[in-house]
């Protein structure tokens, strides 16, 4: 069974600014955005050719790899866990 994902062009085109005028100070003072750790948030990305998908862990990127690319090798992730 083949499965279409999305893709994305590697650099997207520019578009102007536009401002947000909706958003309140008390909605932008709740903190619901923080910056992340690797050790929070593990992320591996498939970097074979038009791939370029992510994964929480190794062993599921590894997964991916045997399933959907019928290959073992772990050459080819990116990752800031490692």
């Amino acid at each position: 069974m083949t499965t279409s994902h999305p893709k994305l062009p590697s650099v997207l085109p520019s578009q102007p600014a536009v401002q947000d005028a909706c958003t309140t100070k008390d909605q932008i003072n709740t903190g619901l955005a923080r910056a992340t750790n690797p050790a929070e948030t593990p992320i591996f990305i498939c970097a074979f050719t038009d791939c370029n998908r992510l994964f929480p862990s190794r062993e599921r990127i590894m997964l991916h790899r045997k399933r959907d690319h019928d290959c073992e090798d772990d050459k080819s992730i990116i990752s800031w866990n490692e």
